[in-house]
Order: structure tokens, then sequence, then C-alpha cells
């Protein structure tokens, strides 16, 4: 499966991007923006991304408390294609100035994002790349 947070080479450096230059996503949308809202709408969940969002990806990520983040795959029990970890995850920034989740999947590949509740049950991950519109499942486990 593909990772949940794909983007151009040119957004491999997100994580040194001052808050004002990221992109904000379409209102009206209400931004995350303090730590604990953020570890609490991520922390033992997992955030769905259905390619009729982004026709690149098909994701499923579990973010366990401590960092974890897992692809959660066809589940922990399967044969072929079983539940394995595929990075980390943070969040970082200042409350009230600019909450930030950063996701490293190893290599090199760190990318940063603010996250905005759409309000219909779905959050948006905004950076310089596409907007990333994802479902967070409650309780972890497939989407």
């Amino acid at each position: 499966m593909r990772s949940l947070i794909l983007a151009t080479a040119a957004g491999a450096l997100l994580a040194s991007v001052p808050a004002a230059s990221m992109a904000a996503c379409a209102a009206p949308s209400v931004r995350v923006n303090t730590k604990a809202a953020m570890s609490a709408l991520l922390t033992g969940n997992t955030a769905c991304v259905p390619p009729v969002t982004q026709p690149t990806m098909d994701a499923q990520e579990e973010h366990l408390a401590g960092g974890l983040l897992f692809d959660f795959k066809r589940g922990p029990v399967d044969p072929v294609d079983p539940r394995k970890q595929i990075g980390t995850w943070s969040v970082s920034g200042a409350d009230g100035r600019g909450v930030f989740v950063t996701y490293d999947y190893g290599g090199g590949k760190i990318f940063t994002y603010s996250v905005w509740d759409n309000g219909d049950g779905t959050h948006s991950l905004c950076s310089a790349n596409p907007e990333i519109k994802a479902r967070i499942k409650s309780g972890g486990g497939g989407c």
C-alpha cells in the first residue's frame, strides 16, 4: 500500500518551512490549533484516505501512542499483506499560533502538515502540496 503522505520532491523538506508559508485549506475549515487537540485527534486512531480524494493514494494509517505509524493493510494476522510499521508521527508548533503534524517515513521522506476540520467528518492535511482529505477512524484498525 502507498503511504498516506505522498508528496512531490519539492515538498520533501516541509518540516523546515515557516508556518506562515504553509498553505491553508479551503474554507470553511477550522484549523486544529492546539497540540492537545491534534494529539487527541490522531492518537490511537486511523487516518483513512480513499483514492477518490487523492487518486494516487489508498491509505489507512494508524497513529499509535508514542509516535509509531503503522499501515493497517489487511490487518495484523493477514499472511499476505499484514499490518506493519511504516514510520513515525509527531506534533509540533505553538498553541494558537500554528500546530503541525509531521510524518517521517525514513530515508529523508519527512512531511509536515497543518490539519483542518472540514465539519463533515473529514479533515484536510495541508502543505505546499495538494490538499489531502482523510476520515479519522476512532479506535484504530482498518478503514
